[in-house]
C-alpha cells in the first residue's frame, strides 16, 4: 500500500509563530514549481492532497481551537500566549497558505484536470470533495476567502464573501455525489492510493453528505431554515465507525501521527488537559476520559499519541449529532433522541430516555462538544451555540471567534484588509446573547 510521506509535508501547517512571506494566491507555485515534476500522475497529486488535508485538520488548527474551547491548556511558550487569546496575524502563518499550496487548491485543481482527461468521474468527484472540505474549512477559520478569483493570475485577487464560499462548497459536493455514481471501465477512482477509503465511492458519497450537513449547520445561525436540509443530508451520511474519514499513519519514520509528532517529538509539555473538560467527563462518568487522557489526566492517552494512531477527521458521531440537533430544532424531539442515542452507543454510553425540548438540545450539544475533541468542530459548535457556556480564561476578554489572515498574504495581496480592519466574527457567526443549551447569558462571546 502507498504511504504518505508525512514529515516532508508537515510544513504545510506550520507551528504557531512560524512565518511565511510567500504570496500563495498568485504567481510562483501556481504557475511553475522547479522542485515539482511537471508530469505528476493523478495518484501522486492525490497523495499530496490527502496529506495536506490531514495536516490542516489534525495539526495546529484543532490544537489552537481546542485551547479556546477549554479542552486543553496551553502550558509553554507560544501556546501559553495563544491560550490567553494573544492572537495576531503571525499566529496563523501557514494555516491560510495550506488552503492553496502544497497539496491545497492548486494541486486539487490539477488533479481535477487530470481526472477529466482520464474520463474518471469517480476520481474527479473525490477531488471535488477534497476541495469542498479544504475550502469549507477555510471559510470556517477565516470567513471571506479568495476562491472564485484564485489561480487566475490576478495580481490582487478579491475575497469572496464567506456565505458565497459555503454555497460554492454545497454545489461542489452535490456535483461530486452525482459523479461518484459513474460506472464503466474508466471510472476506477484512486484505488489503494486512497488511505482513508481505498477509493470506495460508497464511503466517499457518505462523506460528501456528512460534509453537506456540517457546512449547512455552520450557516444555521443566519439561515435557520437549513435544519430540514441538515436532516436530509446527515441521514445519507456517516453512521457507523467503519464510515469514519480517518488520517492513516504507519508509525514509521516520516509517517507518524501529527499529535505524536507534536506532543512527543517536537513540543512535549506545550499542551495539557483542561481541568474544565476533565471535570465534565468525570461528572458524566464518561468512558472517554480514559480514551482521551492518561491515568492522571496530565497528557493525552497513550493510544492517541501512538505514532501509528489513525486520527478521525469526520466521524459518524458528528454526523449523527448534526442529525439529532437539526431534527430537534425542526420540532422532531423523537428523532433527535433516537439519533442522540445512536451517537451515544458509538461512544460506549447508555441510552437517554424521556428527554424533550431544551434538555434534549442541551444533551445533544454537550455530547457533540465531547465527541468533537481534537477537531475544529468543537470550536465551530461553541461559536454557533455558546455550548458549553465557557467563562473566558482572561478577565474582560472574549473567546476568539476567527483567525486573522496570514501576514504573508496581506503583505502581497491588497485585497486582504489590515488586521485592524478584519472582523472579530465571521458573517455566519453573530455572537450569542444566550447559551442554546441553558438559556443563560452567554459570557464568552
Amino acid at each position: 500500500m502507498h504511504r504518505i510521506r508525512i514529515a516532508a509535508l508537515f510544513g504545510a501547517i506550520t507551528l504557531v509563530g512560524a512565518c511565511s512571506t510567500d504570496n500563495f494566491l498568485t504567481g510562483g507555485e501556481l504557475s511553475v514549481d522547479p522542485n515539482r515534476p511537471t508530469e505528476a500522475t493523478a495518484g501522486q497529486l492525490f497523495v499530496g492532497i490527502q496529506a495536506n488535508t490531514w495536516a490542516l485538520l489534525a495539526s495546529d488548527p484543532p490544537r489552537v481551537t481546542d485551547m479556546w474551547t477549554q479542552q486543553f491548556i496551553g502550558t509553554n511558550q507560544q501556546y501559553t500566549a495563544v491560550y490567553n487569546y494573544v492572537v495576531s496575524e503571525q499566529t496563523t502563518n501557514g494555516f491560510h497558505a495550506a488552503l492553496y499550496t502544497g497539496g491545497g487548491l492548486v494541486d486539487i485543481r490539477r488533479l481535477q484536470t487530470q481526472t477529466v482527461a482520464l474520463h474518471d468521474s469517480v476520481f474527479h468527484g473525490i477531488a471535488e470533495i477534497m476541495e469542498a472540505l479544504v475550502m469549507g474549512t477555510g471559510a470556517d477559520l477565516f470567513g471571506d476567502l479568495t476562491y472564485t478569483h484564485a489561480l487566475t493570475g490576478e495580481l490582487n485577487p478579491p475575497l469572496d464573501p464567506q456565505m458565497a464560499v459555503y454555497d460554492s462548497v454545497q454545489a461542489l459536493l452535490s456535483r461530486a455525489i452525482v459523479e461518484l455514481k459513474a460506472t464503466g471501465p474508466s471510472n476506477t477512482g484512486p484505488g489503494d492510493i486512497d488511505l482513508a477509503y481505498g477509493g470506495d465511492p460508497v464511503k466517499w458519497t457518505k462523506l460528501a453528505h456528512t460534509l453537506k450537513a456540517r457546512f449547512l449547520m455552520h450557516t444555521a445561525e443566519v439561515r435557520p431554515t437549513v435544519y430540514p436540509q441538515v436532516v436530509t443530508e446527515a441521514a445519507q451520511g456517516l453512521t457507523t465507525a467503519d464510515d469514519n474519514f480517518n488520517a492513516v499513519f504507519s508509525g514509521a519514520a516520516n509517517e507518524q501521527n501529527f499529535w505524536y509528532q507534536f506532543d512527543v517529538v517536537q513540543r512535549p509539555g506545550y499542551l495539557a488537559p483542561n481541568p474544565q473538560f476533565v471535570s465534565l467527563l468525570k461528572t458524566r462518568s464518561d468512558p472517554r476520559l480514559a480514551k482521551f487522557f492518561n491515568a492522571d489526566q496530565s497528557d493525552l492517552a497513550d493510544a492517541l499519541i501512538d505514532p501509528a494512531a489513525s486520527q478521525p477527521l469526520v466521524t459518524a458521531n458528528e454526523s449523527l449529532l448534526l442529525w439529532a440537533e437539526a431534527a430537534q430544532r425542526a420540532g422532531n424531539d423523537a428523532a433527535g433522541l433516537t439519533r442522540l442515542n445512536q451517537a451515544r452507543a458509538l461512544a460506549g454510553l447508555s441510552a437517554e430516555t424521556a428527554l424533550t425540548g431544551r434538555p434534549l438540545l442541551a444533551e445533544i450539544l454537550t455530547e457533540a462538544y465531547i465527541a468533537d475533541f481534537q477537531s475544529v468542530e468543537a470550536w465551530n459548535l461553541y461559536k454557533r451555540t455558546c455550548t458549553p457556556n465557557l467563562t473566558p480564561v482572561v478577565a474582560a476578554s472574549k473567546i476568539p471567534a476567527r483567525f486573522p489572515y496570514d501576514a504573508g498574504e496581506r503583505n502581497t495581496n491588497t485585497s486582504i484588509p489590515a488586521l485592524s480592519q478584519q472582523p472579530v466574527r465571521n458573517a455566519n457567526d453573530p455572537k450569542n446573547a444566550t447559551s442554546d443549551a441553558t438559556g443563560a447569558a452567554c459570557v464568552g462571546q
